[in-house]
């Protein structure tokens, strides 16, 4: 129990007060420690108290008074020469504290009538993320199932199931890459009702596994109903009952029976899904996989969270209370050094190690507490939009803003201004250190810019006349000089046209001698125009023809991973066939974002990080288009093609890709030294990172901050 409550007025010494007969009080040994579990039935809700308590709690027999009660503790305590002085207040917290929990009850009292228990106000009830909803009482009807399902708990199966999970384990990973694969396109839009469905199947044998597990070693489910975090329903039971077994295996036993049944439903959707070829029962079998193991793994099985692994946690190490314990130090560590109240560590066990453990509990405890929270703040209003806005300042009112105001109003009374000054010195002293620590240390994040490598020159070799590729004569990658041969088309329609032309000069010149020999002076000069305008009319076609014979018009290498599918295929008059470029003469294509504009400008003329796969490596930055566009500068950059860059599609005629950028970008040139040059290859990404004097981590944070709410603005 916490005796943190604040002590009972002193006209209250004559109240009598019994602890009620209907509870059920079971002795257990801890770290050494004799503790006492009461089990209040009525609301299925168990407390631990320690030997001092349960003495104070066991002299409660409705006959004696405070006063008479406080006397006896004093005079027990003198009698076994205690070093512990008692005056009266520890003894009315534990008698305060068993009339708010009900386990005690107002007999008799002056100045006052019967006690009622103090209720939580609504802000601290009130949970909007996290609602709970009980439905019904499950105990009959898992005493019924226990006969038929009790060897779940046995030993025997339980090394059946070991076998089991080794063997799925060795199928999943020697098929990983297919699992991957599979595991990529869970939460695709149409899978969302086999999720759903798997999801609460697997929950539902998970609260079936704990509650059965209760049953077999001799306790009872008072309660099972839905609880809705984000509105996702999870499955729950009561097993309260099991703190008052005496053995601590059996009652990690209890914990790890949802995590077994799930492991053992887990195993067996492995060996159907490496038996199964692609299908819905395939995929059926991988959304189980994922769920029983991510699931369990981030919330069940983690020990700071106030689930399955954290019961499982204290009762191996025997610290009963381990997550109220851990806030206690938090709130004496808040006390003492923001505060400055003298507070003693009483909470605190006297073991050195357990002492230790609660510690370091408490404090990575209270860090993951504070994540959570926010992160589920964050995902609330990320989800439901408006509504969700609404939900996440709900939540953030109920669970830090009222905490925080009845805090304050506490300080705000005249015996407590020492502790508000206190307060006020630490605050503005660490805003003070955060504010320079956050304005003046540089950010990790640098601005960063996706590239690509190109060619610089590039020169583009297209194809002079149309006609089938019959002949390749180079590949990609070949170093080829200018006027090399690349490949050969065939047009048997224009070498059949070029003999017309032929056969037509011929026949043209034939008749101009005759006409000449006829002295038809006229005719003779049409024929001559003619025959002049057929030998013109020939050697456009003999150029059509030499162009069938595509060469190189530069030297340098080959580009074009599509040049070997050519072969066949028709070209026009135009199309490209490949390009050419100098592996001494390439440069980065920067695709820079508008908010970066301003940083990457300042930085023309100057060196800048170029991360690729082979390393880093720095060129200057020489260029930047004024204009920005979105066109993007190469298909590899789009996410279309697996690039970084978010694009839309766009079928116009203007968009030559297909797609357009989502946002505009500016176009920066990056030229690489022919070292650099020849060491990386065209088509290659790369990221280029800059920094700035302005981008302190505070400057960084307050941006990400400022889009996020502009963006649920919008």
């Amino acid at each position: 129990m916490t005796n943190d409550q604040p002590t009972l007025a002193p006209d209250l010494s004559q109240v009598v007060l019994r602890l009620r007969d209907d509870l059920a009080i079971v002795p257990q040994t801890t770290d050494g420690q004799r503790l006492y579990v009461v089990e209040d039935r009525l609301t299925g809700k168990c407390y631990r108290l320690g030997s001092a308590e349960y003495a104070v709690a066991s002299l409660l027999d409705g006959k004696k008074s405070l006063a008479e009660l406080i006397a006896n503790v004093q005079t027990d305590a003198r009698d076994s020469d205690s070093q512990q002085a008692d005056d009266g207040r520890a003894t009315l917290q534990v008698c305060k504290w068993l009339l708010q929990t009900g386990l005690a009850q107002v007999i008799d009292a002056q100045e006052r009538g019967p006690a009622t228990r103090v209720i939580a106000p609504l802000w601290a009830r009130f949970n909007p993320i996290f609602i709970r909803v009980p439905l019904l009482t499950p105990d009959r009807l898992l005493e019924r199932l226990l006969p038929w399902a009790g060897w779940m708990n046995s030993r025997m199966f339980a090394a059946i199931a070991a076998v089991l999970a080794f063997v799925a384990a060795s199928h999943l990973v020697m098929d990983w890459a297919r699992f991957s694969a599979s595991a990529g396109g869970i939460f695709a839009l149409e899978q969302g009702f086999y999720l759903m469905v798997c999801w609460v199947v697997l929950k539902v044998a998970h609260e079936l596994g704990h509650g059965l597990a209760c049953k077999y070693h001799g306790g009872y489910v008072r309660e099972a109903g839905v609880a809705f975090l984000l509105f996702a329903p999870i499955p729950y039971v009561d097993v309260t009952s099991s703190w008052r077994l005496r053995s601590k295996w059996a009652r990690i036993h209890i914990a790890a029976a949802g995590m077994y049944v799930e492991a053992i439903i887990g195993s067996i959707a492995i060996l159907v899904w490496s038996h199964t070829a692609d299908g819905v029962l395939n995929q059926l079998c991988v959304n189980v996989i994922v769920m029983a193991t991510a699931s369990t793994v981030l919330f069940n099985a983690n020990p700071l969270m106030r689930f399955d692994g954290y019961y499982m946690l204290a009762d191996w190490l025997e610290i009963p209370n381990l997550y109220s314990r851990g806030q206690q130090f938090t709130t004496y560590l808040f006390r003492r050094w923001v505060l400055g109240q003298p507070l003693a560590e009483n909470a605190l066990p006297s073991s050195a190690t357990t002492s230790r453990v609660v510690k370091i509990y408490g404090l990575v405890s209270w860090v993951w507490r504070t994540m959570v929270c926010l992160s589920l703040i964050c995902a609330a209003s990320l989800l439901f939009h408006g509504a969700g806005i609404v939900l996440a300042v709900t939540a953030a009112i109920s669970w830090f803003l009222a905490p925080a105001a009845k805090f304050a109003a506490r300080l705000l009374l005249r015996e407590n201004w020492p502790q508000l000054g206190r307060l006020c010195v630490v605050t503005m002293g660490v805003t003070s250190v955060a504010t320079i620590f956050f304005a003046y240390t540089p950010s990790p994040f640098p601005r960063r810019s996706p590239g690509i490598i190109e060619y610089k020159p590039i020169t583009v070799v297209r194809s002079a006349s149309s006609g089938f590729v019959r002949e390749i004569l180079v590949a990609p990658g070949d170093t080829v000089a200018a006027g090399d041969v690349i490949a050969k088309l065939e047009n048997v329609n224009l070498r059949d046209e070029l003999r017309w032309v032929e056969l037509a000069i011929d026949e043209s010149d034939l008749r101009s001698r005759l006409t000449r020999q006829r002295g038809e002076m006229a005719a003779h000069q049409a024929e001559q125009d003619k025959l002049v305008a057929l030998k013109t009319q020939y050697e456009a076609k003999a150029k059509q023809i030499d162009g069938l014979i595509v060469r190189a018009s530069a030297t340098g290498q080959v580009v074009g991973r599509t040049l070997p599918l050519l072969l066949d295929s028709y070209l026009q008059e135009g199309d490209e066939v490949c390009r050419i470029g100098k592996e001494s003469e390439k440069e980065i294509q920067l695709s820079i974002h508008q908010d970066d504009l301003q940083a990457f400008q300042a930085r023309i003329g100057a060196s800048v990080a170029i991360r690729g796969s082979s390393g880093v490596l720095y060129a200057d930055l020489t260029s930047i288009t004024p204009r920005a566009t979105d066109q993007p500068t190469h298909p590899a950059l789009c996410s279309s093609h697996g690039g970084p860059l978010p694009v839309r599609a766009d079928h116009s005629k203007n968009s030559s890709e297909g797609v357009r950028l989502l946002e505009p970008h500016f176009v920066g040139h990056v030229t690489l030294p022919i070292e650099e040059s020849e060491q990386l290859r065209a088509g290659q990404l790369c990221t280029i990172s800059i920094r700035t004097p302005e981008d302190t981590l505070g400057h960084v944070l307050a941006g990400r901050v400022h889009d996020w709410f502009a963006s649920k603005l919008r």
